[in-house]
């Protein structure tokens, strides 16, 4: 199904922009494969697109064989994301929106439905540019989805997470990928210490996921 409404591409533009500016925080720490997943503290008081309160954001980078291509469709085919990510393993998921954002097929938004939680639906972003590859997400309820599509505006605050994905050139030879995953979360009942530990067992696990599936 295909839908055209203004106000939808808007609101996911500024998926887009809060995903790019999450990578663009962590790039230059992440720049190298490295093992360790490094995890970052924000603490937000109204700043325009993001939820309120105390995030923990984590991101790794890892060296990947595969090409660039084999981890972008990898990661941007819906079939596969239940192999991978946690929220919907076990769960079908289907497209209940599809939406071009260009002339190459590869740029385009989808909204996601999962079996298994009906109560979440997922904004995922794939972008192809000058600076690589990207597989964004970010979780939106079902009312808001419906109030995207009959025009009503709202000022929604996304707590987006993905991937994004870069060649691995060595000495001018290419050599394989770079793909660099970054998770939020929004710090409540828990210390900072569990935060810490559950974003890191996502990332963690999702990667090794991912590793075994393109390798």
């Amino acid at each position: 199904m295909l839908y055209s409404s203004p106000l939808l591409s808007v609101v996911l533009h500024s998926e887009r922009v809060v995903g790019f500016q999450l990578f663009n925080d962590r790039q230059s720490a992440l720049s190298t494969p490295r093992k360790t997943i490094e995890v970052k503290t924000n603490k937000r008081r109204g700043d325009p697109g993001k939820p309120p309160g105390l995030h923990r954001t984590a991101g790794c980078t890892v060296e990947l064989i595969s090409s660039h291509n084999r981890v972008f469709d990898y990661l941007s085919d819906i079939q596969n994301r239940p192999q991978w990510e946690r929220m919907s393993s076990g769960s079908l998921v289907q497209a209940l929106a599809n939406i071009t954002t260009g002339p190459d097929p590869y740029n385009c938004i989808s909204v996601l439905a999962m079996s298994n939680h009906k109560e979440i639906l997922i904004l995922q972003e794939c972008c192809t540019n000058a600076t690589g590859f990207y597989v964004i997400f970010a979780p939106i309820t079902p009312d808001v989805f419906q109030s995207m599509l009959y025009g009503v505006d709202q000022d929604l605050p996304l707590m987006p997470f993905g991937f994004s994905i870069l060649l691995n050139v060595s000495e001018g030879i290419l050599d394989g990928t770079l793909p660099t995953m970054v998770f939020q979360i929004t710090v409540k009942n828990v210390s900072s210490k569990q935060a810490v530990e559950v974003v890191t067992q996502i990332v963690k696990e999702a990667l090794q996921r991912i590793i075994e599936a393109v390798n």
